[in-house]
């Protein structure tokens, strides 16, 4: 399996060595492509605008540190299991219980937070990430949705965790700002999106498509 990282590297460099450092203890080749640009799902479709003749494209901060084996058992996860849309190294929120899929335990969930491996057979069935969350926001819980209504599983591997080391809560930072800006918009349109989708039966988006 052809695998790429997707390197998002906005504004904020200072932890981006170390989070950077740490991919190779994914223990399985790479290619990797840095993206520098504001609003995190316009920098997602830009990695997946680079990373087409991939097979899978795992999406990383540059705030994230990975553990050890990371991307080979997200490879194998893949592997044993074809309907995976977000496969997922646990980070933020909560953990949702265990369940068998395809003989592998995972904690399922309906959408995953922090790094994410994603297949091919998953990116080109709903393409895209919503830029109308952006510059930050629920784009991950809008994919998410979307994979999950065509039938895809994502999910958390089971004992493995990441570490994020550029939390900024209450920070008054230019990026925390745009962070903050970003999800009170989000909040708002979550719905307008989520009926869209639905009355539609459409859960693929083109580039632009939903872009504001």
């Amino acid at each position: 399996m052809k695998v790429a990282i997707v390197l998002l590297d906005y504004l904020r460099h200072e932890h981006t060595a170390q989070a950077v450092a740490s991919f190779p203890l994914g223990n399985y080749p790479y290619d990797m492509f840095t993206i520098d640009k504001k609003g995190i799902a316009a920098a997602l479709n830009e990695g997946i605008r680079k990373t087409n003749d991939y097979d899978a494209v795992a999406f990383c901060g540059n705030d994230i540190v990975m553990p050890n084996n990371w991307l080979l058992m997200a490879v194998e996860h893949i592997q044993a299991i074809p309907e995976t849309g977000m496969c997922g190294i646990y980070c933020v929120e909560t953990l949702p219980k265990t369940e068998v899929i395809n003989g592998i335990e995972v904690h399922p969930t309906f959408a995953t937070f922090g790094n994410v491996i994603i297949p091919r057979k998953a990116i080109d069935s709903v393409v895209y990430f919503n830029e109308a969350y952006d510059p930050y926001g629920m784009q991950d819980s809008d994919y998410g949705l979307r994979l999950t209504e065509l039938g895809f599983k994502n999910y958390y591997i089971k004992g493995l965790q990441s570490s994020h080391i550029g939390h900024d809560v209450g920070e008054q930072t230019d990026y925390r700002r745009m962070k903050d800006e970003g999800l009170n918009k989000a909040g708002e349109i979550w719905s307008e999106y989520t009926k869209l989708y639905q009355e539609s039966n459409n859960y693929t988006i083109f580039y632009d498509e939903y872009s504001r």
